[in-house]
């Protein structure tokens, strides 16, 4: 055991991403915390509807791409899956909705009541 190195010992790191939409362009990179973890859990309960738009890519705004590890089990009325990287966008002036890929990996959008406030703060954006 002592031959290990700390590289072979200590969990890869994992990365949230955040994407400005008009510059397409990733802004920036932060470590996922186990309190980013539990906002989107939070914000995967609160799914309340499907995204009824045509391209859930908006014109401006950000997303935020956010691994989740352990992956997140979603039983509601559309979909039953796990996943495990959900990407928060957030349009400019409108409400924050969710992308993600089930287990085959087909796009879902869901819309959802709680707010992102928590999760920008721990983020550090805008």
């Amino acid at each position: 055991m002592s031959s290990l190195s700390p590289s072979m010992v200590n969990a890869e790191e994992i990365n949230v991403e955040i994407f400005d939409v008009e510059t397409e362009q990733v802004v920036k990179t932060v470590s996922k915390t186990d309190d980013m973890q539990h906002e989107v859990e939070r914000y995967i309960e609160s799914i309340d509807d499907i995204f009824k738009g045509i391209d859930p890519v908006p014109e401006d705004g950000f997303m935020i791409k956010i691994p989740l590890d352990p992956v997140v089990k979603i039983d509601n009325e559309w979909l039953q899956s796990e996943v495990d990287t959900v990407i928060i966008i957030k349009p400019e002036n409108e409400k924050p909705y969710l992308l993600l890929f089930d287990e085959e990996n087909r796009p879902w959008v869901f819309l959802f009541e709680t707010p992102i406030d928590e999760l920008l703060s721990l983020v550090d954006y805008p």
